[in-house]
């Protein structure tokens, strides 16, 4: 029986943290690809990389999703339970709070391993995945002289572009007027029609203008040389991409062991704290949970959220003082956890009544 009951209650809760997830994940992903559509019609950003860098940026965000929605999941599985009288008929068939609670604390330990993967490799992994296809991809934009209706500077303003029409593809250009600058003076390429193409390993463009003059001469003065040609071709190669990347968030969690930098220390030990919180904010759902028989099912998620929200705040300063190398610093971020675990055991033992607290005439001191 306690089988059952085990996999109904693990079910329950992870139905529902299943749901809190994909909800809180889509609000946070969508809001990030608001901002990424942007940058593409700013051309800072090819549209093919749209749904790449979102799906990478979302296992980002899991990191911080799953903590505060394993705490919501099992408020809300746990006080459905309680609302529907459910733990008052299993406490009534001799099922002990602790054989209640221990699918929940199980689902919560199988979510730390999860965040631990995704704190220590994973998520720094997507990050630096998607840092370098939007690095590499602002260096094609870069080096492309071409967009449609604007004047386009390349190579530190060697060249200035303008393009009048271009297909879908961008691969056709109509009506091209371009001023490029070298050792030999500047000239001026004016094309009816013309093509590009580009290798997608180096980001070199192989560029045919037809149709057009050129003229060459000094700004400024009447002497100029006017070329007609059929067919002009032209090389873009855009200098060899070396990838860097300043965000420690971002870094292999074995560069930030053992540097002696405060600031790799903070980000490690905020890793490190991950899979922390998530136990320990499962643990503090439990007692959390209890909605007497005629209070709302959803009146204790305020203070749930609360309490994330108060605990999220804590290791942020905690961080910030580790990273800035302030006195209370050389705690690391251990006493917030300490803290809210201590919060949680009080509790826990207060609703058991381990504490030989006056048992009040309620649901809560019956049950227990």
């Amino acid at each position: 029986m306690r089988g059952v009951l085990g996999r109904y209650l693990l079910r329950e809760a992870g139905m529902a943290w299943l749901g809190v997830t994909l909800v809180l994940l889509a609000i946070m992903v969508s809001t990030r690809f608001a901002r990424f559509l942007a940058e593409a019609a700013a051309g800072e950003l090819p549209q093919n990389l749209l749904l790449q860098v979102a799906a990478l940026s979302s296992l980002q965000y899991l990191v911080l999703l799953i903590p505060v929605s394993l705490l919501l999941a099992v408020m809300m599985a746990l006080g459905r339970l309680y609302q529907d009288n459910e733990v008052a008929a299993m406490t009534g068939c001799g099922v002990s709070l602790w054989t209640l609670y221990r699918p929940f604390l199980l689902l919560g330990a199988a979510l730390a391993v999860l965040t631990a993967l995704l704190s220590f490799q994973i998520g720094p992994w997507a990050g630096r995945t998607a840092d370098y296809l939007v690095k590499e991809a602002v260096r094609f934009i870069k080096y492309n002289p071409f967009e449609e209706g604007h004047f386009k500077s390349i190579d530190d303003d060697r060249a200035v572009v303008f393009t009048e029409h271009m297909n879908a593809g961008g691969d056709q250009l109509d009506n091209v007027v371009a001023q490029i600058r070298d050792n030999k003076g500047t000239s001026f390429v004016t094309a009816r029609h013309g093509s590009q193409s580009v290798d997608a390993k180096t980001g070199e463009r192989h560029i045919v203008l037809d149709q057009g003059f050129r003229y060459v001469g000094q700004p400024g003065s009447s002497q100029f040389d006017v070329v007609q040609f059929n067919k002009l071709t032209a090389n873009i190669k855009p200098p060899q991409f070396i990838y860097s990347s300043s965000k420690r968030k971002i870094e292999k969690t074995s560069q930030l062991i053992g540097t002696g930098d405060l600031q790799d220390r903070a980000e490690l030990e905020w890793r490190i704290g991950a899979p922390i919180a998530v136990f320990v904010l499962s643990l503090l759902a439990v007692p959390l949970s209890y909605v007497r028989p005629r209070q709302g099912r959803y009146g204790k998620l305020v203070i749930g959220i609360f309490a994330y929200l108060v605990y999220s705040q804590l290791l942020g300063v905690a961080q910030n003082w580790v990273a800035k190398g302030k006195p209370m610093g050389v705690l690391g971020l251990w006493w917030v956890h300490a803290l809210m675990l201590a919060w949680a055991l009080l509790l826990i033992a207060r609703q058991q009544n381990w504490l030989h607290l006056p048992r009040l005439r309620t649901a809560e001191a019956r049950a227990s």
